[in-house]
């Protein structure tokens, strides 16, 4: 138990020594976030004062930057933490150790939430700063958030990593884009019922969608319906289970297939 602790945490501390000197690092965790929040943040109080419209907009779109953040960024710290060993061919070195799958797989993680968390704090502070918007008004209901929000980016995380092991570096791609695929469908800056109503059985179907849901109604209304997270919980352990079961598949295929090879 001891010896699996430190191989964790001595992958942690790799990635944590080389993180401040990657220039595209820095940029997706704070940079782009911080754009975004300016960009949408200016927009908002334009739509405020030109359209005389209530003061909780603004804090809808906020809270959905800021929100959003977690899904994006967890999902990207998995795929990126993976694709910088294969950059540095370095996978199948890693695997040569006693290092496991599980144990890569959990310092991917502990490193994320540590790299997300240095975020969050970086755009709490910006929105308070910038726009007066307190992330803490959502009270209690900003744990199960944003633990929510988290794992649906894990999930997306594992489906990356796994697609990369099976298809190799041509879909590597997929580490930036594959969840904003689910953003148009996840509510995340307006309600489902606005949705074509061929969308909307997807949206049901996202547990991002009831966190946003749930998020404007706490705004708004100072109260949530407790049934969106516990719908958003039950999608996200299916959700993650299967992503789980379809990395570890993809992985014993790329040992016994040679294909790991290709990495190193």
């Amino acid at each position: 138990m001891k010896s699996s602790i430190q191989r964790v945490w001595g992958m942690i501390i790799r990635h944590l020594f080389v993180w401040p000197r990657e220039i595209e690092a820095i940029a997706e965790a704070f940079w782009w976030p911080s754009f975004d929040l300016f960009l949408w943040g200016l927009m908002t109080v334009y739509i405020q004062k030109t359209q005389n419209v209530p003061s909780v907009f603004i804090s809808f779109f906020l809270g959905a930057i800021i929100l959003w953040m977690f899904v994006y960024r967890s999902q990207q710290e998995m795929g990126f933490t993976f694709l910088r060993e294969a950059w540095d061919r370095n996978i199948l070195n890693i695997f040569t150790t006693p290092l496991t799958i599980w144990e890569f797989v959990s310092s991917t993680l502990i490193l994320g939430m540590i790299k997300l968390a240095i975020s969050a704090i970086w755009m709490v502070f910006l929105g308070y700063i910038l726009f007066s918007f307190n992330v803490f008004s959502f009270g209690w209901y900003l744990i199960p958030f944003v633990i929510n929000l988290l794992v649906t980016g894990w999930s997306a995380g594992f489906i990356i990593n796994g697609l990369i092991l099976r298809y190799g570096y041509r879909v590597q791609a997929f580490a930036w884009t594959l969840v904003l695929i689910i953003q148009p469908f996840s509510a995340v800056f307006y309600p489902v019922s606005v949705l074509p109503s061929w969308m909307q059985p997807v949206a049901y179907a996202l547990p991002t969608s009831y966190i946003f849901e749930g998020m404007r109604k706490v705004l708004s209304e100072g109260v949530m319906d407790n049934s969106f997270v516990v719908i958003a919980s039950i999608l996200n352990l299916l959700y993650l289970t299967l992503s789980i079961m379809l990395f570890k598949n993809f992985f014993r295929g790329a040992q016994k297939s040679g294909a790991i090879v290709k990495f190193s």
